[in-house]
């Protein structure tokens, strides 16, 4: 946490990467408050890729699912009818909504099976992204 320093770098590579999503990030930016100095701190945030993923176990509508090779939690957004129960159930308060579809962080699935890092993780200069295996 200490590493981030706020510079967004990570939403602008998320952003490009994902521009079928019109720009959005599937980061988000979190306000941690340390009321003994009486300061703060940016923390930048995603989608955790549950290995038991609530949002996935709440939805009727197969819209999740998790790939065996990576174990990211992945969304087929055409299967997706806008409930938003997701969203709801989701202890870190990740999926996001766009044109009544939902939007998450698919892990740069893609460009991790083809042995790449992450756009966020690649385009943090403070590295406090990392990408672990938890298998």
């Amino acid at each position: 946490m200490d590493l981030c320093n706020a510079c967004f770098k990570c939403h602008a590579a998320c952003a490009k990467v994902h521009s079928d999503k019109e720009g959005l990030s599937c980061r988000k930016m979190k306000r941690v408050e340390n009321p003994v100095t009486n300061s703060f701190r940016l923390i930048t945030e995603s989608c955790r890729h549950c290995e038991d993923p609530t949002c996935m176990n709440n939805c009727s509508h197969d819209v999740f699912s998790v790939d065996p090779e990576t174990g990211f939690v992945l969304t087929n957004d055409e299967n997706c009818i806008g409930c938003q129960i997701c969203s709801f159930v989701c202890p870190f308060d990740v999926p996001k909504f766009l044109n009544e579809k939902i939007v998450k962080c698919d892990g740069c699935n893609d460009r991790v099976k083809a042995g790449l890092l992450p756009a966020c993780v690649e385009a943090c200069e403070s590295h406090a992204l990392r990408l672990i295996d938890c298998k």
